[in-house]
């Protein structure tokens, strides 16, 4: 890929932005993207680490970091701490195992961490996991954060995806949003009562057209926690397809939601959301917390609330 081309494909990444600030690339010596840093300058703002290149960024300037569709490893968790910075991948492509990937070189957890507000992540694919000691893949922390096509990929081995203390995504902070994204893989089997999502106390949080998967060992896992310990804590499914695999679908999974059933808590699926080879949506314990479409009618409110069990 020749500089001309690596900054052609780096404005295609910005069409969806009125305005951008500083561009910061990640490039490697020696691989495709042909970059020698400090041999050869006409490309500014190149760095060799995805470390590197977030500790340029400025926040608040609407900074971005472009990663160029190869592999880039982490060796310690990325503290994305600024607020109202871009990180995109340079290549558009499909929504799942996209080109612009970011992986881990050791065990550490959590993988990535946004505690900064108001930033977006967009056309990435992450790789989460390389021990069982890799609980957490991005902990969300920081309020109005915006995912586009981003593919959260974990667990990536056995040992991780048989912990108890698994979690894909952990969603502390509140206001943010998530289009066209994908959470886990259906490489790795996973059992325990290990979530793809959890939703912290009090957060509200909207997905629109995301898709769930879950490779069973057993019956255990579950797609979504809400830990509604205090305050109110919701969040809006759109258009969200939840899959649950293994062979020959003989261990469905045995509840899609669970709660801590505490303070306030409403999950509403529009009537666009499927759920496939999965026992219940919700047991006793939160039915009245999960809202779904009536598609008939019962004699119990939270019946009719959860009551139309989708399973393969």
């Amino acid at each position: 890929m020749q500089f001309g081309s690596f900054d052609q494909h780096a404005q295609a990444a910005f069409s969806g932005h009125d305005e951008v600030g500083v561009k910061h690339y990640v490039g490697k010596v020696g691989t495709n993207s042909r970059v020698m840093l400090g041999n050869d300058k006409r490309v500014k703002n190149l760095w060799l680490t995805v470390a590197e290149a977030y500790a340029a960024l400025e926040s608040n300037q609407c900074d971005t970091l472009i990663i160029p569709p190869e592999s880039h490893s982490l060796a310690e968790t990325l503290v994305w701490a600024k607020n109202n910075c871009v990180m995109t991948g340079m290549k558009k492509g499909s929504r799942m195992n996209i080109r612009n990937r970011i992986g881990m070189s050791t065990a550490f957890t959590p993988m990535i961490t946004v505690s900064g507000y108001g930033n977006t992540f967009k056309d990435i694919y992450t790789m989460h996991g390389t021990a069982a000691g890799d609980y957490i893949g991005w902990l969300i922390s920081g309020e109005r954060n915006y995912f586009n096509r981003v593919h959260f990929g974990g667990p990536m081995n056995a040992a991780q995806g048989g912990h108890a203390s698994y979690e894909g995504v952990a969603i502390d902070g509140s206001e943010n949003t998530f289009d066209d994204c994908v959470f886990g893989t259906d490489t790795i089997a996973r059992d325990e009562v290990s979530p793809n999502v959890t939703l912290g106390p009090a957060t509200k949080t909207l997905f629109r057209n995301c898709t769930f998967i879950c490779n069973l060992a057993d019956g255990d896992p579950i797609f979504i926690k809400a830990e509604n310990s205090s305050g109110n804590t919701w969040a809006y499914f759109e258009n969200c397809k939840f899959f649950a695999f293994n062979s020959n679908y003989a261990t469905p999974m045995t509840v899609a939601v669970d709660s801590t059933a505490a303070a306030s808590c409403a999950l509403v699926f529009d009537i666009n959301c499927m759920f496939q080879n999965v026992t219940i949506i919700a047991d006793a314990t939160t039915d009245a917390y999960v809202h779904i479409p009536r598609t008939h009618n019962t004699t119990t409110d939270s019946e009719g609330l959860v009551g139309a069990v989708l399973t393969a």
